[in-house]
């Protein structure tokens, strides 16, 4: 989202830009057009724009810390703008799809370590 921000006050006559993003869900959600999650549907909102003052946007997915030049540069100033207070949010709710994982993978290791704590059954755990 920061980016296309950034695209939509540039002062220059070639309009045309490519977005990387190492954000495979957020790559394969925006080609989803069944996907209406907040955030997609924020970046399509900001495509639309974009696309009505000219600009030719691609996106493309890279896999994380291949080495790609400014990576490790963008992911600084990434994790930077994710904890400096004065930047307004771009958006502000988080996925349902997202908490769910979450919580599914919490209970799976709370109940791994039981499992693994417990002595009864031993030969059913076995």
């Amino acid at each position: 989202m920061r980016a296309l921000e950034y695209t939509e006050n540039l002062q220059t006559e070639d309009k045309t830009a490519t977005i990387y993003t190492d954000s495979r869900m957020t790559s394969d959600s925006l080609k989803n057009s069944n996907s209406h999650i907040f955030f997609i549907e924020e970046i399509r909102r900001k495509l639309a724009e974009l696309g009505k003052t000219n600009w030719k946007l691609q996106s493309h997915w890279v896999k994380a810390h291949v080495g790609i030049e400014g990576k490790e540069l963008l992911d600084t100033l990434a994790k930077e703008s994710a904890t400096n207070v004065d930047i307004k949010e771009s958006y502000k709710k988080v996925p349902r799809s997202v908490v769910i994982s979450e919580i599914g993978e919490i209970n799976v290791e709370k109940w791994r370590r039981e499992w693994n704590q417990t002595t009864k059954e031993e030969i059913t755990k076995e």
